[in-house]
Formats: C-alpha cells, structure tokens, sequence
C-alpha cells in the first residue's frame, strides 16, 4: 500500500488533489500524510494474521503447487462475499468524479469500469512488469524468467479472461451499480472503451528492473514510488543511543506473513547475533518475531521507518517486501532476504543475482545456521559491497513518484 500512497502524496504535493481507495486498516497512515482516504473493505487484508490461515500457508510452503492451491482455497471461502463488498466501496469512492483513475493490477477487472463510467482515462500502476506484454518477461508473477514462448503466453493469458462466477459477480456490478451496459472486454483492462490502449506507470527502478525493448510508449517505468517518512515520527532518545554507542547495527524485520512462532524467528536472531557479533536492532511490527528479554546489544522497537533507519546500519534483514528492498536498495546496504511469499522470493532471486544480497534464506529453511551464513556474507562479502554502492548511487537520485506525476499531467492534458 505505501508506493501508492507516495504516489497519493506526491500528487497532492504537485497541486493536485488525490484520493488513495485501500483497505481500512490504512486509514491511520494516509492520515498522517493528510492524503485524503476512502476505505473499503479490509478482511482480506487481514486473512494472514488468522492462525489457521497461517498454519495452512507455512504447512503448504515450498511444496510446489499446494501453497498457490491453499491461497486459492482460503480466498475462494471469502471471496464472493466480500468481493462486493469492496466493488461497491470503490464505487462510492469514485462517484463525485475523477480527472483519471488510475488502479494496481490487483484490482485491474474493475476499477477501469470505473473510469468507463466516469468517462475518464484509467492508468494501470504495477510494481511488476508481467501485466505487460513482452517477451522479456512472462505474465505469472513469481518469476522474471526471459522465456521464447513469453509473447503467446500473454496471449493466452489475455485471450482468456475470467470465466464462471467470477465473471458473472462483475457482470452484475456493471449492471446494477455502475449503470453500463454489457460490451466485449469490459474486463480487459489494457484498453479503453473506445479500443485506444490504456497508459501503465510502472513503480520500479530501470537499473533493477531492465524495461522490454518491445513495450509501447505508452507504458513509462518511472522509478520506485518512495514513501518518505512521516512528519509525526521522530526517533526515540533510547534509539538515538543504541546507535550511538557502537557500531553500526544490522537490522532484522519480520512481518506477519513469517510463520506462525514469532518466538522461534527471535531465537534465531538472538543466537544469529551471537555468533557474528554483530548488534541488532529488531523491529517487531505486525508480529513476525517476538524478544522479550533482548540482550544490550539488541534493541526492540515496534516500529521505525525504513527511510530514516536504512542507512543508519550495516545491513538489512526481512521477508522481501517492495518498500524494504527499495529502501535499502537506496540506502546503500545489503539484504539478507528470507521470503515466505512466492513474490517476495521472486525479488530475492532477482535481487541475489543483482549482487546486492546473499543467497535467499526461505523461511522453511530458516535457522540459526542458514541466517548465520547469510548474514555474515552480507557484512562481509566486498563484492555485495560494491553491487551495493553502485545501485545506490543510481537509485538514489531517481524520483519515481514525482516522475509519475508528470506523466499523469501529461495524460489528463
């Protein structure tokens, strides 16, 4: 949620007024920023942090199909009633009117309906590049894989859109609440009604993501979009200290999708700290490892904003989110990545092969010896030092928000 967020914010801070449509636990944080919020529906969202759930998906992990199976049979259950639900709060959200709409890939069936209704532009905003046709990368996200076949996989993929139920909830909302009537491809969102295609802003960097020779120009990698940190958070004096006292720390988060014994993953950075003699700061967030006792050279803190802290340590460790490897990425550290999702490991691949992270520590093979390993690579390792220094020095200057600003004013002039 936060690039869009940054790209919310960014449009506000350029003049305009933007409205961010999300879940409601992120009503807080778009608070902060004063971006104006329109919540929907947030259950989905909060399916991970259900223990059966996180049971089926750690239990399911790595064992090829069973964990795509198991996301699939835990959405099904929840799905067609929520779904419109969240339709019909994206609706209220867009009826006064719009200059453009532009949506993520998540919500790609729907939300350039809205657009249609409200004849104006719709702009997909994706921090992937597989929702684009290309033959650089496929359309299943989990993979870059470069692939002869890439071009008539989107083919089939976009030849074939969604079918049975699903089809028919979308039908129905077209109908009932926006008022359309029904039209070949209403749910291709790559075109307009009228058949012009429709414009893509994508949210990564060109140095870590390398753009297709064979995209359109109408599709604009801009840059990642960066949130900066909040104007309400300021840094504790206990923290202030910590890193004052020494050197550098390494930094260990873990979100709420990293299994189901937070007190195991505090174990394991607490015997990880031991062995490299390194000092930790461990940021406990939505629950992902739990230190009661942390030691003096540890320090347990609920939250810090990766933008201030990143480039105040020696090194990161966390599941592979978008926000955290871009924000390391510009900070200059390396990365120990130890993915539970089958994207987060998709980046950590990709990211390895950057130079800029060891190995991926998947969370099945999480333990003190496999981290131990990684994280002392990371500190060590001058080859990860210099991949490091040099994309930072790339990234750092981009601004990927403001850059997609510019081209949303170019695109509603």
């Amino acid at each position: 949620m936060q690039p869009y967020l940054a790209l919310a914010f960014a449009l506000d801070q350029a003049g305009h007024s933007a409205r961010l449509v999300g879940p409601r636990l992120y009503g807080p944080m778009a608070a902060e920023y004063g971006v104006d919020f329109a919540p929907v529906d947030d259950e989905a969202v909060r399916l991970h942090q259900r223990p059966d759930v996180r049971e089926i998906l750690v239990n399911s992990q790595g064992k090829g199909d069973q964990y795509d199976k198991a996301r699939e049979r835990i959405f099904a259950e929840i799905f067609p009633r929520l779904y419109p639900i969240m339709l019909k709060d994206m609706w209220d959200a867009a009826a006064e009117g719009a200059d453009v709409v532009i949506h993520s890939h998540s919500s790609r069936q729907a939300v350039h309906q809205i657009a249609e209704k409200l004849g104006v532009p719709h702009v997909l905003a994706s921090l992937y590049p597989h929702f684009v046709a290309s033959r650089r990368y496929p359309p299943e996200v989990g993979t870059f894989e470069q692939r002869p076949d890439n071009l008539e996989r989107h083919a089939r993929a976009n030849d074939n859109p969604i079918k049975g139920p699903l089809a028919e909830m979308f039908g129905r909302w077209r109908a009932d609440v926006l008022g359309l009537p029904p039209r070949e491809g209403a749910l291709d969102n790559r075109f307009r009604a009228d058949g012009t295609p429709a414009p893509v802003l994508l949210g990564f960097s060109p140095h870590v993501i390398e753009p297709a020779d064979d995209w359109p120009e109408w599709v604009h990698t801009t840059g990642f979009w960066m949130l900066p940190s909040g104007t309400r958070w300021q840094p504790s004096k206990r923290l202030l200290k910590f890193l004052d006292d020494g050197d550098a720390p390494v930094f260990f988060g873990f979100g709420s999708h990293m299994g189901t014994d937070p007190e195991e993953v505090g174990r394991i950075i607490l015997e990880v700290v031991r062995r490299t003699g390194v000092r930790a700061i461990v940021v406990t967030g939505w629950g992902g490892a739990a230190i009661p006792n942390p030691p003096e050279n540890v320090l347990v803190e609920d939250e810090i904003p990766y933008d201030w802290l990143f480039p105040r340590v020696r090194a990161v460790v966390h599941p592979g989110g978008t926000g955290a490897h871009n924000t390391a990425l510009r900070a200059g550290v390396p990365q120990v990545i130890c993915p539970f999702q089958k994207e987060a490991l998709m980046w950590a691949d990709h990211l390895h092969g950057l130079g800029v992270a060891p190995q991926p520590v998947p969370h099945r093979h999480l333990t003190a010896d496999t981290l131990t390993k990684a994280v002392d690579q990371a500190v060590k390792d001058p080859g990860i030092a210099r991949a490091v220094d040099r994309l930072a020095r790339l990234t750092s200057v981009e601004n990927g928000a403001e850059n997609a600003v510019r081209v949303l004013e170019k695109i509603v002039s």
